[in-house]
C-alpha cells in the first residue's frame, strides 16, 4: 500500500475498484482527515485518459463549489505517482445501498428523513447551477447518527446560466430518467425523478425499475411502476401519489424542483396518523369504507357469483360497473410487468372473463417471469380488498355503539353543515374516476375538515390537476347536489 499520495499520509483502503482506489488519509498542513479517491493512470489508453481525467476533474469542480451539511466536501485535486486523486470530506459512515442489501425497506419515519435531507442538497446544487445526474443509494453515505450525505457528482453538469443541458446517455441505468436514456435536455428535475426512485425503493425495498438494461430503459420510458402501497401495504395512498409524479415521465409533469417534491413530502407527512409517524413498526388495521361504492358494485364478483352478460357483451357494459372501475388499475398493474401490451389484454380480458377472479388469472398467464406473476398477484389481491365492501352484523354494530349504515371510517354528517354522509359518497365517486383510489382518503380528510359544501368541495378539487376536469367536477357535483 502507498504510505504517501501527494502531500496526504495515506492511513487505510476504504474501497477498491477497476479504475482506482479511495483511501483513509491525513492531511498533515491542517490536520485534517480526508478520503482520498483515485484513478490509476497507467490503466487508461491516451482517449481513456483525457475523459477520465476530464470527468475527475468536474467532480472536484461541481461539488467544490457547493458547500452544504448534505453534500460530501471537495477539498483538492491533484496527481502524483501514477495516480489522480480528489481529497475530500471523510465521511464515517455506510453507503445507503449497503444498508438495503441487509434492512430492506426502510421505516417510514427514517426514509422520510433521508429524503428530506437528499432534497435539500439537491435544491441547493441545483441554485447553484450543478445538476448530479447519478443520484442512486451508492452515492449517498448514511452516518450512524443517521445524517445523510450526497457524493460523487463526477457525471454532474454545470451551468451558471441555465441548469439546461443536452446530456449524453450517462448515468446508472436503474436511476436514469428518460430524458437522460434519450440524450436529450437534461435538467434538475432529471435528479427528481432519480430521488423517486430511491424513495420508492425505502419504502418498499424494491426498485421500481428491474431487469435488464434493455428491459429497465423500457420500463423507464413506457411504464409507470406500481404504486408503492402495492409492494407495501402499511403505506399511506397518499404516498402513492407524490412518488408517482416524481416518477412521471415528461419532466414537465413532475415536480419542478426538488424543493417542490420536498413541499409534497412535508404536507404527506403532516396528514399520516400519528400512529404512524411515531410508530413505523406498529401494524396498521385499515376498515375498507362501506356505502362509496356499494352504489355501483354491491359486491366483487366471485366465480360462483358471476355477473350476466359480460361474457356474451363486446362492450364493457353497465351490468358489470366493476369493470369500467377496476380497468386502468389493472392496466397500470399489468404494463408494469409487459408494457404497452397490457392496455388490449386487459381489456380483452374484461370482456371474456365473468368475475375478477378470472381476469387477474387470464392476465397472469401473459407475464413471463415468476417474479413478475408473484408481484401482479400481490397487486391485485391488494387492489381486490381496497375495493371489497365490509359486511357488519346488527350484533356488531351494537356491540361497537355504531349504527348499521356507518362504517367506522366513513365521514360522519356535519350537524351543522349543509351536505351530508350520502354527497360525500357520491362526491367519492366521481372523484374516484379522475384521481383513482386515493380519492378515498381524500373525501374523508375533507370531510372531517369542513362543514360546509363549497368548501368541501373546493378541498377535493385541489387534487385535480386538470383544470377542465376540475371545471366538470364542480359542474357535476353542483347540478347533483341541487338536484338532492
Amino acid at each position: 500500500m502507498l504510505e504517501h499520495l501527494g502531500k496526504y499520509r495515506i492511513d487505510s483502503v476504504l474501497g477498491k475498484g477497476a479504475m482506482g482506489t479511495v483511501y483513509k488519509a491525513f492531511d498533515p498542513h491542517i490536520a485534517r482527515v480526508v478520503a482520498l479517491k483515485t484513478i490509476r493512470l497507467e490503466l487508461l489508453g491516451d482517449e481513456q485518459h483525457e475523459h477520465l481525467i476530464s470527468r475527475f476533474k468536474n467532480e472536484a469542480q461541481a461539488a467544490g463549489r457547493l458547500s452544504h451539511p448534505n453534500i460530501v466536501a471537495v477539498y483538492d485535486y491533484g496527481e502524483d505517482a501514477g495516480s489522480a486523486y480528489i481529497a475530500m470530506e471523510f465521511v464515517d459512515g455506510k453507503p445507503l445501498n449497503q444498508l438495503l442489501q441487509t434492512h430492506p425497506p426502510r421505516r417510514l419515519a427514517l426514509a422520510l428523513c433521508w429524503m428530506r435531507q437528499l432534497l435539500q442538497a439537491l435544491e441547493y446544487a441545483h441554485s447553484r447551477g450543478v445538476v448530479h445526474r447519478d443520484v442512486k443509494p451508492a452515492n449517498l453515505m448514511i452516518t450512524a447518527e443517521q445524517h445523510l450525505k450526497v457524493a460523487d457528482f463526477g457525471v454532474a453538469r454545470m451551468d451558471s446560466s441555465s441548469l439546461t443541458q443536452t446530456g449524453s446517455m450517462i448515468g446508472t441505468p436503474s436511476y436514469m430518467s428518460p430524458e437522460q436514456f434519450c440524450g436529450t435536455l437534461v435538467d434538475g428535475r432529471s435528479d427528481v425523478f432519480s430521488a423517486g426512485i430511491v424513495l420508492y425503493q425505502l419504502l418498499t425495498g424494491e426498485r421500481p425499475f428491474s431487469g435488464s438494461a434493455t428491459m429497465v430503459m423500457q420500463q423507464i420510458l413506457n411504464s409507470m411502476p406500481l404504486p408503492p402501497s402495492v409492494l407495501n401495504p402499511t403505506l399511506d395512498p397518499l404516498l402513492d401519489a407524490v412518488i408517482l409524479k416524481a416518477l412521471a415521465k415528461r419532466p414537465d409533469d413532475r415536480y419542478a424542483s426538488a424543493h417542490q417534491f420536498l413541499n409534497a413530502l412535508q404536507e404527506i407527512d403532516a396528514e399520516l396518523p400519528l400512529a404512524q409517524v411515531t410508530d413505523d413498526d406498529a401494524t396498521r388495521l385499515i376498515s375498507p369504507r362501506r356505502g362509496s361504492f356499494e352504489s355501483t358494485m354491491a359486491t366483487f364478483p366471485t366465480a360462483q357469483s358471476s355477473v350476466a352478460g359480460s361474457s356474451t357483451s363486446g362492450v364493457l357494459d353497465t351490468v358489470s360497473p366493476w369493470k369500467n372501475l377496476l380497468r386502468a388499475e389493472l392496466e397500470t398493474l399489468l404494463s408494469h410487468q409487459i408494457g404497452p401490451l397490457a392496455r388490449l389484454l386487459v381489456k380483452r380480458s374484461l370482456i371474456t372473463a365473468n368475475d375478477f377472479e378470472a381476469v387477474c388469472s387470464t392476465l397472469l398467464t401473459h407475464i413471463p417471469s415468476e417474479r413478475g406473476r408473484e408481484q401482479f398477484k400481490l397487486a391485485t389481491d391488494t387492489l381486490a380488498r381496497r375495493y371489497t365492501p365490509v359486511e357488519e352484523s346488527p350484533g356488531d354494530a351494537q356491540s361497537t355503539g355504531e349504527s348499521p349504515s356507518q362504517a367506522p371510517n366513513e365521514p360522519a354528517t356535519p350537524e351543522d353543515g349543509n351536505y351530508d354522509a350520502s354527497f360525500a359518497a357520491l362526491a367519492e365517486r366521481h372523484l374516484t374516476q379522475i384521481i383513482g383510489p386515493i380519492a378515498r382518503i381524500v373525501v374523508s380528510r375533507a370531510s372531517r375538515a369542513t362543514d360546509s359544501k363549497p368548501a368541501f368541495l373546493d378541498r377535493l378539487a385541489e387534487h385535480i390537476n386538470d383544470p377542465s376536469a376540475r371545471t366538470e367536477f364542480f359542474r357535476l357535483l353542483h347540478s347533483l347536489g341541487n338536484a338532492s
